[in-house]
């Protein structure tokens, strides 16, 4: 399937061609004439239409959150991170029931939490437990896109459930198979 097909992206594209980085913002602020240095930088999620990489779904329709991810990022980790922390969020507040992780990854999961909660707790966009949590939920892609798109997932908006929200949604709605 193609990733630009309508299976396989979002319809919640905002606006276009938000730039990388700061230093692209930066390079654009002084070739514009109407530059407001006190202007807020753009948000680089800005625009952002969720798509999937037909090449990391696997043999029966699933993809991990972190690949959703990082092929919508083009693959520059930060970006990244900052957008499966906002699709950690959203399908958390939404109790997404589709989330699917084998009982060796749950068990990973498990361990770690004990040892550490801020690998539930902590999903702010600079931090490296998003590629944990990320890297081991997957979700049947095409359910995924579909759920974004009913509820209207906006890439630049907060997700932040509650701490107790976060484990209900790991412990009780996460399928182990």
């Amino acid at each position: 399937m193609h990733p630009e097909s309508d299976d396989m992206t979002t319809d919640a594209a905002l606006a276009a061609d938000a730039p990388a980085d700061s230093a692209d913002t930066a390079a654009a602020s002084f070739d514009d004439p109407v530059f407001d240095p006190s202007a807020p930088p753009a948000d680089p999620l800005e625009g952002v239409v969720v798509r999937v990489d037909p090449e990391t779904v696997d043999e029966d329709g699933f993809v991990t959150i972190w690949n959703v991810a990082a092929a919508t990022m083009d693959d520059r980790t930060e970006l990244a991170r900052v957008l499966a922390s906002k699709l950690l969020g959203f399908l958390c507040k939404h109790k997404c029931d589709f989330v699917f992780a084998s009982s060796t990854d749950v068990k990973y999961l498990d361990e770690w939490f004990e040892r550490d909660q801020s690998l539930l707790y902590d999903w702010s966009p600079q931090s490296e437990k998003v590629d944990v949590v990320a890297q081991h939920a997957n979700v049947p892609a095409k359910a995924l896109l579909r759920f974004l798109k009913d509820k209207k997932f906006n890439p630049t908006a907060n997700h932040n459930p509650r701490r107790a929200d976060r484990v209900d949604w790991f412990t009780n709605l996460w399928c182990i198979g």
